[in-house]
């Protein structure tokens, strides 16, 4: 049982999600230096067409034509940015893909963008909120939920996670003790 991080950014279209961060331009040709937001460490490589989301939400397609490792990140070079001015103009952006071209996962699996956002009831049917935010602790993920001024830490354990309904964007849990 377990969630995959694609970054997704609130900001953004919801149809799409980002899977790199444009830190800044690279080098003299418009490349650029990005920070992967997937778990997937090949995932850049096998990406070509692309969007390049704004935080204003502005959006255009784009190509990758070439990706290569630096430190800390990766240098990636699109078919419309030319120039360091070009690459200037997107820093701050997101590399997204369509929903639909998102890998399936297995069973018991979802993705971060699939989680967040999803209202949680008990097994009882007691309304706690909705998750806000996926804490990665390297074991589980922890799943913080928000009801008005009420805040949950819920880990993502098969003994607490009992229902995860992606499309009706419900989650059911058991209650441990000391839980909340």
């Amino acid at each position: 049982m377990g969630t995959v991080n694609t970054g997704i950014d609130p900001g953004t279209d919801k149809d799409f999600v980002s899977v790199a961060y444009i830190v800044r331009p690279h080098g003299l040709k418009g490349e650029v230096k990005v920070v992967q937001l997937s778990n997937d460490p090949e995932r850049i490589y096998s990406l070509r067409d692309i969007f390049i989301i704004r935080k204003n939400g502005e959006k255009r397609k784009s190509v990758i034509k070439k990706v290569r490792p630096v430190k800390s990140g990766f240098a990636v070079s699109l078919e419309d940015i030319t120039t360091v001015t070009d690459a200037q103009q997107i820093v701050g952006s997101y590399i997204a893909v369509p929903q639909d071209d998102v890998p399936v996962l297995g069973k018991d699996s979802w993705y971060h963008f699939e989680i967040i956002g999803m209202e949680v009831f008990t097994t009882e049917g007691m309304y706690l909120g909705m998750v806000e935010d996926i804490i990665s602790t390297g074991s589980n993920d922890v799943y913080i939920l928000r009801d008005k001024d009420r805040e949950y830490l819920i880990p993502a354990i098969r003994d607490v996670i009992k229902d995860v309904d992606v499309k009706g964007r419900r989650m059911v849990i058991a209650l441990m003790d000391g839980l909340i």
